[in-house]
């Protein structure tokens, strides 16, 4: 029997996969609760196929893996997944890059609408009983506001649609967009630092890698209007936390918006969790009624193509 392996301590969540799977009367699908190293090389080491979602794929756990042909993460980043060892050992690592992409996207206009008309602030006084904005600043008007995007792939072209909406004006930096497709989207190329610069509110659109880790920190905050904003939907440790912090705590930016954290297995920092500047949600921007649906179809899916012997889709790891 071919041995499909999902890890996940959540065994009625895969009702899609255990359906579509069998059409194939040689795969055996299994859901396995295991969470420690040891454990995870245990459940998985003859599985075929394997799907995760926040299971470290390292060089060792890769490399005990004595059957396996393809990795798939339930989401759209794969940075807890050693792509080198992977490669090197013939093993397709796939995603889901599309299930999530709408969600996301209305996530961090979510947090654009919040921190620019303070509304966690307004909910607080209205529950109190007081009326009016009190000592809070004026709210900002996002027509004619300059958004920068940091990153353009999926999700940020999504949102620059949604803000291009709100008379929002957009620029863009990625090095790995062509100027044709920015200009698609009505927006400008910039520099990153002019776009620091510039920018009325900036969102954070990047993959984790060497390369953007602690990317974002005092050097190019300290760039940044007094009166912007910082919109972080991607992954956490692109920002120096510690340097954002103090920054806010100086008054040196208007605010952020946060929905990814540098360390999300430990409580957050109070300097950011009492802030007024700081608007903050727990890593659920993706968590919408359809997208918990789409993910599974997704992934599902994906795994069929290739039982099926045929190429896996968004495949990561250039086999």
């Amino acid at each position: 029997m071919r041995k499909v392996v999902v890890l996940s301590k959540e065994p009625n969540a895969f009702g899609y996969e255990t359906e579509i799977f069998k059409q194939f009367t040689d795969v055996d699908f299994i859901i396995s609760p295991a969470t420690l190293e040891n454990e995870v090389i245990e459940a998985i080491q003859d599985a075929e196929v394997v799907l995760f979602t926040a299971t470290k794929m390292n060089e060792r756990v890769i490399n005990s893996l004595k059957k396996c042909k393809l990795i798939i993460r339930y989401g759209i980043g794969y940075d807890n997944v050693d792509l080198t060892a992977a490669a090197n050992r013939g093993i397709y690592v796939c995603n889901a890059p599309n299930y999530g992409v709408i969600d996301v996207a209305e996530h961090a206009l979510s947090l654009i609408l919040a921190t620019a008309k303070k509304t966690l602030n307004m909910h607080m006084r209205a529950q109190n009983g007081s009326w009016g904005p009190g000592n809070s600043a004026p709210f900002y008007r996002l027509a004619g506001k300059t958004i920068g995007f940091v990153g353009f792939g999926n999700i940020g072209r999504a949102l620059c649609k949604m803000t291009n909406g709100l008379s929002m004006k957009p620029v863009v930096y990625d090095p790995f967009v062509s100027d044709e497709i920015i200009s698609e989207y009505g927006a400008e190329k910039s520099s990153l630092e002019d776009l620091f610069k510039n920018s009325d509110f900036v969102s954070l659109h990047l993959p984790l890698n060497e390369k953007t880790r602690h990317s974002i920190g005092k050097e190019l905050l300290t760039k940044m209007k007094k009166t912007a904003i910082l919109i972080n939907t991607s992954r956490g440790p692109i920002i120096n936390e510690n340097e954002l912090i103090d920054i806010l705590d100086q008054g040196l930016i208007a605010g952020v918006g946060l929905d990814v954290f540098e360390n999300e297995t430990i409580p957050l920092d109070e300097r950011l969790t009492k802030s007024p500047r700081a608007v903050l949600t727990p890593h659920v921007a993706w968590n919408t009624d359809v997208a918990v649906t789409a993910i599974h179809e997704e992934v599902g899916d994906n795994v069929a193509r290739y039982l099926k012997g045929e190429r896996p889709h968004s495949i990561v790891n250039k086999l």
